[in-house]
């Protein structure tokens, strides 16, 4: 009788012990997923022109990086402002080019030969003359929507902080004070959010892409710790069963 006491016993007392991991894996789990998140909300089409002077011929790139919710892009629309001058094509290997002039408004239109598949980044270039009227500091958005085999990603809204913000173009000396100090600071920054299409100075390419590198380290590390505590759950509850 004293044994099968005993044996009793050492069971409630291991349960006891092993009871609050499977709160530890819900917990590391959902650490790594606030972790994770700052990845994919930096996610969004920016745009980086080779000039922001008033009055100059820049050719603007507009950097896609991902599709909708995991679906492959096949097409990508660009309404250009109304102070643009002057808008030119550029032909995008990989891509068909077009503008469409329809209702007043002239939205340039990129339809892939073979949707982008999610996650590959790509770089679509137009070309534009800048308003050389602009006062310094003048901002310009260029509404886009991004088309895929399912769903859509509308990236229009004029305030930046939102989920979804149009990319947008600085005319002048802010812009370039905003990228670095410089036009070259400016293009090296946008190397290193393209995914390296044009050459820039390595310190810069750095810096911008600080809060990427920086975020994926510690995700992966929170994801490996919520893996491990599953495990450690998954041997406690077969403990208990057995």
């Amino acid at each position: 009788m004293s044994t099968s006491t005993d044996r009793a016993r050492r069971r409630i007392r291991a349960e006891r012990r092993i009871r609050p991991l499977p709160t530890l894996t819900g917990t590391a789990i959902a650490a790594a997923l606030v972790l994770a998140a700052p990845i994919a909300a930096s996610a969004h089409v920016h745009a980086e022109p080779t000039s922001t002077e008033p009055g100059a011929r820049a050719d603007i790139a507009f950097a896609i990086g991902h599709g909708c919710d995991g679906s492959p892009t096949t097409a990508v629309e660009i309404e250009v402002p109304a102070e643009i001058a002057a808008v030119g094509l550029i032909a995008n290997p990989g891509w068909d080019v077009a503008i469409d002039t329809a209702d007043g408004l002239r939205t340039v239109v990129f339809t892939a030969d073979e949707p982008l598949p999610d996650g590959v980044r790509d770089t679509l270039e137009l070309s534009a003359t800048l308003p050389d009227d602009a006062e310094d500091g003048t901002v310009l958005a260029f509404p886009t929507r991004q088309l895929c085999e399912v769903g859509e990603s509308a990236w229009t809204d004029a305030d930046q902080s939102s989920d979804t913000p149009a990319p947008i173009v600085t005319i002048g000396g802010a812009a370039e004070h905003a990228h670095g100090g410089s036009a070259e600071g400016a293009e090296a920054e946008h190397d290193a959010d393209a995914g390296g299409e044009h050459a820039g100075t390595e310190a810069t390419a750095a810096s911008a892409g600080d809060a990427s590198s920086a975020a994926m380290p510690i995700a992966i590390a929170a994801l490996v710790v919520a893996l491990a505590a599953a495990a450690l759950a998954a041997f406690a509850a077969f403990r208990r069963r057995a």
